[in-house]
């Protein structure tokens, strides 16, 4: 209303819109020569001088000021006056051109944050498009008398209406790319001016928006941006993601990390619920920050193999704008064993037969193979599949290594390996997709001379080459304490409840480390460190964990974690719980040979769903030669063939293929393939379509993007209360479709008013000072 108030003021003191002045150039009808105006600036500085420097009596030097100040700007005035000033503009020849007007058609404009509580569309419907009345046209009225006008809604797609009463704003997804294409299409061959864009500007559809805004560009046609609801924050609570693991072994402990908004809330308790396939699981309360988005961790532990679908939600607080954005799902993927893992050992110790001990005779998921030397070229095996498993020694080929799941290397040299064996556990990792721990003792890391070789890239912690005292390996003297990251994380969290998981590494006895790593790599998390038992010296690091290529390696310095069960009560199973979730966690991500699934978990209605199929050989290098189809089972039994294409994303050969998402439920996903490599092979998978609705997540108004759209095209943005700036700026502009017109500036209100006050303001000094 304001800018209103001052767009009308403004025209009434000036004579002319704004736009005229922004748009146009200043000149003069009446240009005198130049001797002309040197003759007149001296008679008007005699006249000065006469009158009030060299006056009859004396006068105060500041009123002498004033008042010459005044007569000198009374003159001016006249002379500019006489000289007729004109500004020339550039202005639209009357139905000449067209113009483009799209209205937002989707959900999020049915959100109630505009003047009067009124829906978003409705408030625009209202300011756009409403009938004159009370002798005022509307802005669609005076549009139309200065440009043929064409009316679109648009939400996924863009429409073609007559009136605002097609417009219910029932689109589920917001595609303002989509909607500037189809338009820019629609009208070529057109004498398009520009369009006008009215919505939030809540886009949920992924395009790529710098190639349109280009291309409007390069056909000079402007776009002008009309922002639609509150631009600040309303009050929402909105869970904006959840993240959570693709695949987990059934009973092992789970991370849900879940981004809650809190907008135009103060300090505030958030109640999260988590439910599972339906039914409750878990509640918890966190203490979030106001008008701040906070990550917060759940902890689920899938009882279960299958698929599962996993609700997160926000119990609704206080005065909501909306709570249809409370809520996400995620798909996961339970899986059973056996998850096989290859241990290694170079000497006898104990700490392999207490990680042996952990995994209880009830572990059916987890299976540890070890390899421990014995002597030269002798071996002592454990958990051997049959009697030519490692009869050998450690694989000698990586079909062999590729079998398992998992490796730990325990405390063995370097020189243990040969050069293609340090290769293969390289390629067991980047691409294979396994699991590595390292764990210390004396011939680890430095003490087992791997600076300079494939392990040392491996690894999470920096090896520095330096000589390892035995002493130490044997020298329990150090703490084991959690990190920031390692309180949530699913290996180092030995009990749901916090403040008993933190409790129990605190009570664990101290253990020994053979050599101290102090180097965390950029990109590795720590979940441990490691204190000196009564020393003033800084933490060391004790555990740490990094991505590397397909897989994920960890470091675990310590060599005789077996004191946490030779040590503490016979009740505790703090040892037990930290090697079962160690061990777990180390191979729940490691990948198949043959994969397929959907990129994404979850998709919404109308989605276009891309499905990736990963085939491999026995080396696990991409297969390029297979003929894959994918079989998409509905919700409903109705079954759909997607054929698969060979390509390449993020960096990944795979196949890929798509379907649009019509059902809601989860998709059974069946890849059917046939290699002449690897002849027929096949694997299943599941995604889940759910009922939520993306328009009300992140949909406040985004005048970020509206702005830079219309900076970009050389359009402007503006609000529902300033149309008549902008109907003023879309007439007063240089475009093949306007012509140059003159308007005079002498005739102005506002110079009369000047006149008037400057001679009422001397009268009034000479008054006071009794010069008249």
């Amino acid at each position: 209303m304001l800018m209103l108030f001052m767009g009308t003021l403004a025209r009434l003191l000036f004579g002319h819109e704004r736009a005229v002045f922004s748009n146009g150039r200043f000149g003069f009808d009446l240009r005198p020569r130049w001797w002309l105006i040197i003759l007149l600036t001296i008679l008007l500085g005699g006249f000065i001088h006469f009158v009030y420097i060299r006056p009859r009596f004396r006068i105060k030097r500041h009123t002498t000021v004033i008042l010459a100040a005044l007569r000198t700007a009374l003159i001016g005035l006249v002379v500019f006056m006489l000289l007729k000033p004109v500004v020339v503009v550039s202005s639209v020849v009357p139905r000449s051109s067209y113009v483009a007007l799209a209205i937002d058609d989707s959900l999020s404009m049915k959100l109630q944050d505009t003047p009067g509580r009124l829906t978003r569309l409705a408030y625009a419907k209202q300011m756009l498009l409403a009938p004159p009345s009370a002798g005022k046209n509307s802005f669609l009225t005076d549009l139309e008398d200065k440009f043929k006008t064409n009316l679109y809604g648009f939400s996924g797609e863009v429409t073609s209406v007559a009136d605002g009463n097609t417009l219910y704003g029932e689109g589920r997804t917001t595609d303002i790319t989509g909607a500037l294409d189809e338009i820019a299409k629609r009208s070529s061959g057109m004498p398009l001016s520009a369009v006008i864009l009215a919505t939030d500007g809540a886009a949920n559809v992924s395009r790529d928006l710098d190639a349109t805004l280009r291309e409007l560009r390069a056909r000079d046609v402007p776009v002008f941006t009309i922002g639609v609801g509150d631009t600040s924050r309303p009050l929402d609570a909105e869970l904006s993601r959840i993240n959570v693991p693709r695949r987990v072994l059934v009973g092992s402990r789970a991370n849900i990390d879940a981004f809650v908004s809190l907008s135009g809330y103060g300090a505030t308790k958030v109640l999260l619920n988590v439910r599972e396939d339906g039914r409750a699981i878990k509640t918890e309360v966190f203490n979030l920050r106001g008008s701040d988005t906070q990550a917060v961790k759940l902890e689920i532990v899938p009882s279960t193999p299958g698929f599962h679908r996993y609700t997160v939600e926000i119990t609704p607080l206080d005065g909501e704008v909306t709570i249809d954005n409370n809520r996400q799902d995620a798909l996961v993927e339970v899986i059973e064993g056996p998850m096989r893992i290859l241990h290694v050992e170079g000497e006898p110790r104990w700490e392999l037969g207490k990680i042996r001990e952990s995994l209880s005779l009830t572990e059916k998921n987890i299976t540890i193979v070890s390899l421990q030397r014995t002597g030269e070229n002798k071996f002592y095996r454990q958990g051997i599949g049959g009697e030519q498993e490692l009869v050998a020694g450690f694989p000698k080929t990586e079909e062999e290594l590729f079998a398992y799941d998992g490796l730990v290397l325990g405390s063995v040299e370097a020189s243990f390996f040969t050069t293609e064996q340090l290769r293969n556990i390289e390629a067991f990792v980047a691409r294979r997709g396994g699991g590595l721990l390292a764990l210390g003792g004396r011939f680890s890391f430095d003490g087992g001379k791997y600076k300079g070789t494939l392990i040392d890239d491996l690894l999470p912690l920096a090896l520095e080459g330096h000589k390892v005292d035995d002493a130490e390996s044997y020298a329990p003297v150090y703490k084991a304490q959690l990190t920031g990251a390692g309180q949530e994380h699913p290996i180092t969290r030995l009990n749901e409840d916090r403040s008993v998981s933190q409790k129990t590494w605190n009570d664990l006895p101290p253990v020994s480390i053979s050599e101290i790593l102090k180097t965390v790599k950029p990109g590795a998390t720590l979940l441990l460190e490691a204190k000196r038992v009564g020393a003033s010296s800084p933490a060391v690091p004790l555990l740490g964990q990094q991505k590397y290529g397909r897989g994920q390696t960890l470091a675990l310095t310590a060599t005789d974690t077996w004191r946490w069960r030779m040590r503490m009560d016979s009740k505790s199973n703090a040892h037990e719980t930290f090697w079962r979730q160690m061990l777990r966690y180390l191979v729940s991500g490691t990948p198949k040979q043959i994969e397929v699934g959907a990129q994404q978990d979850v998709y919404v209605m109308d989605d276009t769903v891309s499905v990736v199929a990963d085939i491999r050989d026995k080396h696990f290098n991409p297969v390029n030669d297979a003929r894959a189809t994918a079989r998409i089972t509905k919700p409903s039994g109705a079954t759909l063939d997607v054929p698969l294409k060979f390509t390449s994303i993020n960096d990944a050969n795979v196949y890929t293929g798509e379907f649009k998402a019509d059902e809601l439920g989860q998709h059974g996903i069946e890849l059917i393939a046939n290699s002449s490599s690897l002849g027929q092979v096949s694997a299943k998978s599941n995604m889940l379509v759910s009922d939520l609705n993306r328009e009300f997540y992140g949909a406040e108004q985004n005048p970020g993007l509206l702005k830079r759209i219309a900076a970009e095209t050389g359009g402007k943005y503006y609000q529902l209360s300033d149309l008549h700036s902008l109907l003023d700026d879309l007439t007063y502009r240089k475009t093949p479709y306007s012509e140059r017109i003159t308007k005079d500036l002498w005739d102005m209100p506002i110079n009369f008013f000047l006149i008037v006050g400057l001679l009422s303001a001397e009268w009034f000094l000479r008054k006071r000072e009794g010069l008249a």
